[in-house]
């Protein structure tokens, strides 16, 4: 790799805007970054005529960066190089050895933010500062989650994003920008809010479903073939309705007691009477029906697919498909439960020579309650894409394809 010369390297952020549709004023230019740590700056108190050549560039990996301090005239002495972490505030010794200074700060392949040192050069002729800031690459072989990486905030700055025949990334539904210098795709690469199956058996639980968010992908260059998956989560179902109350009703009225007499067939002392029945026994009264369980909740409402701003400077062989899919609706709840039916009144009491009565019927349970309505499909992002100097077009609609040949 051929390396790159400079006192301070700089960083290449394209934060093109976009002008979006109905639902905003003007395009997003940026998330908030993560505060800097304030550090001290040091000052360089060297003679003019002491001065040094830092070079950097990455390693074979990405995990390390080579730094080389060489001197541009033999009339000084290095003592010691001291390097300064912009992000964390830490600051390690480097070995001196010979004439020139060679430095290979290292870290975990999942720490994307960018190289930012300050190296403090200690010579017999006075002190240097020079500040180093390089973006990282980050290759994509298999499908990631943006939650596997560290960045600052959510804004991700890299110098090459590659993805192999396999790659993909999930935002996991996060506002995010990515600014790099660079994409490019063996195949397809996709870039999805949600994976497939994540959203498949969404558990949402009394809540509407996760939106997609808000993602800017803003490249110097791009080549090849991306897919953009823009997912809202299905919402949840909504709650059962409110069970009548279990307690039934009062019991029914009792049957009326039945009544018997004597009557006279003969002379008494013969035992002449004989008893009859003067009233029959009614039956008890049939029970109250049981009221409706009370109607279910709606369900909760999909979650918006969220929204794409894609801005490219420069494209050979380049392809995109934007795919916005709302978030479906939430079912509605079920109903609640019936009340029970009243029991029914008992028989009239027996009497002698009266028929038997029959207990009233027990009322009917209440019917459940009926299915509550479903929530509303989620919200259909926009689409805003500025391609090489064509200007800016933003749309709302489901597919989307462009590109430059």
């Amino acid at each position: 790799m051929k390396p790159h010369y400079f006192l301070i390297v700089p960083m290449v952020l394209f934060l093109a805007g976009c002008q979006p549709g109905s639902d905003s004023q003007k395009a997003p230019q940026g998330t908030v970054q993560g505060e800097t740590p304030q550090i001290p700056d040091p000052k360089s108190d060297a003679d003019p005529d002491v001065s040094v050549s830092v070079t950097a560039e990455r390693e074979t990996g990405g995990t390390a960066l080579l730094v080389k301090i060489v001197k541009d005239n033999s009339s000084f002495g290095i003592d010691s190089v001291k390097r300064l972490d912009m992000h964390t505030g830490y600051s390690v010794d480097v070995p001196v050895q010979g004439a020139d200074v060679i430095d290979r700060p290292t870290n975990q392949k999942s720490n994307l933010r960018p190289w930012h040192y300050k190296y403090v050069i200690q010579t017999n002729r006075g002190q240097l500062v020079h500040e180093v800031r390089l973006l990282k690459d980050l290759e994509i072989k298999e499908q990631v989650r943006i939650s596997d990486y560290q960045f600052d905030s959510n804004r991700l700055m890299l110098g090459k994003l590659s993805f192999g025949s396999e790659g993909s990334l999930i935002t996991e539904g996060r506002d995010l920008q990515i600014d790099a210098e660079e994409i490019h795709s063996d195949l397809v690469a996709r870039i999805k809010t949600f994976d497939e199956q994540e959203l498949e058996h969404s558990v949402t639980y009394k809540a509407p479903g996760k939106g997609g968010g808000r993602l800017i992908v803003n490249a110097g260059f791009a080549n090849g073939t991306f897919v953009f998956q823009m997912h809202g989560h299905p919402g949840a179902q909504g709650e059962k309705g409110v069970d009548a109350t279990q307690v039934p009703p009062a019991k029914a009225a009792a049957g009326r007691p039945g009544e018997f007499d004597f009557i006279a067939v003969g002379p008494r002392r013969e035992g002449g009477d004989r008893p009859i029945c003067i009233s029959q026994p009614t039956d008890g009264a049939t029970g109250t029906n049981g009221v409706q369980g009370g109607t279910g909740f709606d369900g909760f409402p999909g979650g918006s697919s969220g929204s794409l701003y894609l801005t490219v400077k420069k494209a050979k062989l380049f392809r995109y498909q934007a795919l916005f899919f709302p978030g479906l609706p939430g079912v509605g709840g079920p109903g609640g439960k019936g009340q029970p039916g009243g029991a029914g009144g008992d028989a009239g009491a027996p009497a002698r020579m009266c028929k038997k009565a029959k207990a009233g019927a027990n009322g009917q349970e209440g019917p459940v309650g009926a299915q509550g309505k479903p929530g509303a499909v989620g919200a259909l992002g926009e689409l805003c894409v500025t391609l090489l100097d064509s200007g800016t077009s933003c749309v709302t609609r489901e597919q989307n394809v462009g590109g430059v040949q």
